[in-house]
């Protein structure tokens, strides 16, 4: 597990496509583009864009959806939205283990900077 970028100063009902288009937009944030022919994988709530994989829309994207069929994978694009749900859990239980070592992530409070 490696997270290579953090961005703190957010409230939490900020929309994580704002926050990225903020960091891709600003040349001073030190964001990591993805190299040439690699992807940072994104969910559907983001828009695609170079570097940036989102699955397909109005396809069947949840793993529950294709369990429901019995399993049975429908098509090449389906076939990509189930793969890429499969990976998205993934990174999904990464940001669990580390809210699971690090508790407090989960209960954050506001503490004034102001001395």
């Amino acid at each position: 597990m490696l997270f290579t970028y953090v961005v703190t100063g957010w409230e939490g009902a900020v929309h994580d496509s704002r926050m990225l288009t903020t960091q891709l937009e600003d040349p001073n944030s030190g964001f990591p583009h993805p190299p040439p022919g690699k992807y940072y994988l994104v969910d559907s709530g983001y828009s695609n864009k170079p570097g940036y994989l989102v699955p397909f829309r109005n396809i069947p994207y949840h793993l529950r959806d294709a369990r429901r069929r019995g399993g049975r994978i429908n098509g090449p694009t389906e076939l990509f939205n189930y793969r890429h749900a499969s990976l998205r859990n993934c990174i999904e239980r990464c940001f669990g283990v580390l809210k699971a070592r690090f508790p407090i992530l989960q209960f954050m409070t506001n503490f004034s900077l102001v001395i």
